[in-house]
């Protein structure tokens, strides 16, 4: 039978209301509501003739309830009682109530048990979940997906599920947050019609009618599905360790001691932590002609970065490889010096640069400021247009749609070109005109119009990134090493950079570009292969 919709004069009463403070000094303290049936200990409307009696929330309810916690996608609209209707929370008879009603999904709920709003639910110590065994079409209470299927409903509170969301943890520790996170089963409680919450993990808005997991201490809220991921034991992210930089030191990367220097040089020096050019303060051997910045010596020991990897990263003075040559899983780069591995899956590393990037960092190829972010959306780099979106990648909160990978947003701003007669070129964000063709003039290939590259204004000269760094700018081409691995032999092996010009590899006969290894008293060349996803380093022909 369909329902009755109300107006307000439905339920006004015929006669005159006296609003009444406080019914005990009236003598009627087992007064009972007569619209909720519920009993009256507080302000209430009264007929003084009859015992007629009005909460004051049951006087003028709102003719429809947007978003109601225990119903968020739908409009509920006020009925008159109907001895025909259930409630749906308490499953309680609506004929002497009134009720509230959504007729798309068949969703009643009575004037009582809408006050209690949601409460009730993150007050129920222990869900008892049951399957409602047919096809429905419903929005799962916990990770707030939309889906068609079997869900599960708490005979208790009414939360209804997911398979897949059944057993989740009603408290968790990460290591994203120094405190625990409790499960909250809607945020409307706390923090009201808000719109502007962010999950701390991904960047996305979070759904206040929506269970997240939240600390009210510190307003830090996070996903179901995000929260879950980083699950474990938290442990300090912070890049450096304070303290004032000494005159002298051992450090563990070099066999002598390092003195300190906070003079600029004038020839460009390379870190042997980060690879990156040399400035001041930094620690020096002149004997070896080695250097070191002065943050890159009070690098952390371990870390534990969640959004990359889920264990503990410690750091290294050198990749376990025996050319010393890592990949970087967060920006892709091949370079030798510091990483922080997985010491349990072996193959997971990351370089010290990438590693000690902040969560939020303000970029000048964008007006916003960008957020390390789990990449759920796909979005593509707004840098390179890499068509394989990252995992992971600095996102703009405002904008929605720009992110840049790890490698565009580690970009340096000026780069030194040796043909250059102006010195440096500077990375620029939009083309240079408006001719419609763009071209590098390095390799001379075309430029896509939307991606970075690097210019100098005075001579219209614009180039690739890769052409004016070099897929290898982090590697030291000369840098030697001893492996009876790959050859057999005690001549130091060189790291080299092979062309099209080069001799053929000597395992596989063929020219090349790319990282190789050579004997210059053998004529020994070869392939040099950086596995990531296996942590393996081999010389072509790979040897098991």
């Amino acid at each position: 039978m369909e329902e009755t919709r109300v107006n307000y004069i439905d339920f006004i009463h015929e006669h005159p209301l006296v609003f009444k403070e406080d019914l005990e000094n009236d003598g009627n303290k087992e007064a009972v509501c007569s619209r909720c049936q519920e009993p009256v200990l507080g302000p209430c409307y009264k007929f003084s003739k009859r015992n007629f009696l009005l909460h004051k929330s049951c006087n003028e309810p709102p003719l429809e309830i947007h978003r109601h916690p225990l119903h968020p996608n739908h409009t509920l609209i006020l009925c008159a009682p109907s001895k025909y209707v259930a409630c749906d929370a308490c499953y309680m008879n609506c004929s002497i109530r009134l009720f509230y009603s959504c007729k798309q999904c068949e969703f009643d709920i009575d004037i009582r048990c809408v006050s209690r709003r949601q409460s009730n639910i993150d007050e129920c110590q222990r869900h008892d979940f049951f399957p409602i065994l047919k096809q429905i079409q419903f929005t799962c209470d916990a990770c707030g997906e939309e889906t068609e299927g079997i869900a599960f409903l708490c005979s208790t509170c009414r939360f209804m599920v997911h398979r897949q969301c059944v057993d989740y943890p009603r408290t968790i520790t990460t290591t994203v947050h120094n405190h625990s996170l409790t499960l909250t089963c809607s945020l409307f409680q706390m923090v009201g019609e808000k719109d502007d919450i962010l999950c701390k993990l991904c960047q996305r808005k979070v759904k206040i009618w929506c269970a997240v997991y939240y600390c009210q201490d510190c307003r830090y809220a996070a996903h179901f599905q995000c929260a879950r991921s980083v699950k474990g034991e938290y442990m300090d992210r912070s890049s450096t360790i304070e303290s004032d930089l000494v005159s002298e030191i051992e450090h563990s990367s070099h066999e002598h001691k390092l003195i300190i220097s906070k003079k600029k040089l004038e020839d460009d020096k390379i870190c042997e932590g980060c690879m990156l050019s040399i400035s001041p303060p930094f620690y020096s051997c002149e004997q070896c002609n080695f250097f070191l910045h002065g943050s890159c010596t009070k690098l952390l020991p371990k870390k534990q970065l969640p959004l990359f990897h889920q264990h503990p990263l410690t750091l290294l003075s050198q990749a376990p490889s025996p050319s010393g040559i890592f990949q970087c899983d967060a920006c892709d780069r091949f370079q030798p010096g510091f990483c922080y591995r997985c010491d349990l899956c072996k193959y997971y590393k990351l370089d010290i640069q990438c590693a000690s990037l902040p969560e939020t960092l303000k970029h000048k190829g964008h007006q916003h400021s960008l957020s390390i972010a789990l990449n759920r959306d796909r979005i593509v780099c707004n840098g390179c247009y890499d068509e394989d979106p990252p995992p992971l990648l600095f996102v703009c909160t405002e904008c929605k749609t720009f992110g840049l990978c790890f490698r565009c947003a580690t970009l340096p701003y000026r780069v030194r070109y040796e043909y250059d007669l102006h010195d440096y070129l500077t990375l620029r964000y939009s083309v240079e005109d408006d001719s419609g063709e763009y071209y590098c003039f390095i390799c001379e290939e075309s430029r896509d119009s939307r991606k970075w590259f690097y210019y100098c204004k005075e001579c219209d000269f614009a180039a690739h990134p890769d052409c004016v760094i070099g897929k290898y700018s982090r590697i030291k081409f000369g840098r030697t090493f001893t492996c009876r691995k790959y050859h057999d032999q005690h001549q130091p092996l060189t790291i080299v950079q092979k062309n099209e010009y080069s001799a053929p590899c000597v395992s596989c006969g063929t020219t090349f570009h790319g990282l190789a290894v050579a004997c210059t008293l053998c004529k020994f060349n070869s392939h040099l292969l950086i596995r990531p996803w296996w942590g393996l380093e081999s010389i072509c022909a790979p040897q098991d």
